[in-house]
């Protein structure tokens, strides 16, 4: 499959402004020359000591970051497993907020939303459960 100019375009800018860190980058750059591809497919594009950068973890990371996505479930050409097709996206890297709460403090802000919401049962809206649900999401 033939790569797309905005793709392209894209790859050239996280590359000269120096967008990912270089493990997030040499997983993208392995995603770019085989693209769509699985991650054992990648792997083929890269230099086996580069080979833990292309973990599962880097490709989550991108899909975060917002410049691959998750293009289907199908069998892999290296494994013969259904695997993930991964293909890249035509924006930038996002930036993503880190957050400096502790898991016990995410923990009990959950709790008190939910206890807020089952004393406003009445009252409470669709919003309201979908952030107490965005709450437990990052838990």
């Amino acid at each position: 499959m033939k790569t797309r100019q905005t793709s392209i375009d894209c790859y050239n800018e996280i590359k000269n402004s120096n967008l990912l860190a270089q493990r997030r980058f040499e997983t993208f750059n392995a995603i770019f020359k085989s693209a769509p591809c699985t991650r054992q497919e990648a792997l083929e594009h890269t230099n086996p000591f580069n080979a833990l950068s292309l973990s599962a973890a880097r490709f989550t990371e991108l899909r975060r970051l917002g410049v691959i996505y998750e293009v289907k479930i199908r069998e892999c050409r290296v494994t013969g497993r259904n695997v993930i097709e991964w293909d890249l996206t035509d924006k930038l890297p996002i930036k993503i907020k880190s957050s400096n709460t502790t898991k016990k403090h995410r923990v009990n802000d959950a709790l008190n939303s939910l206890r807020k919401l089952y004393k406003n049962k009445d009252i409470s809206t669709d919003e309201d459960w979908k952030i107490v649900a965005d709450l437990i999401k990052i838990i």
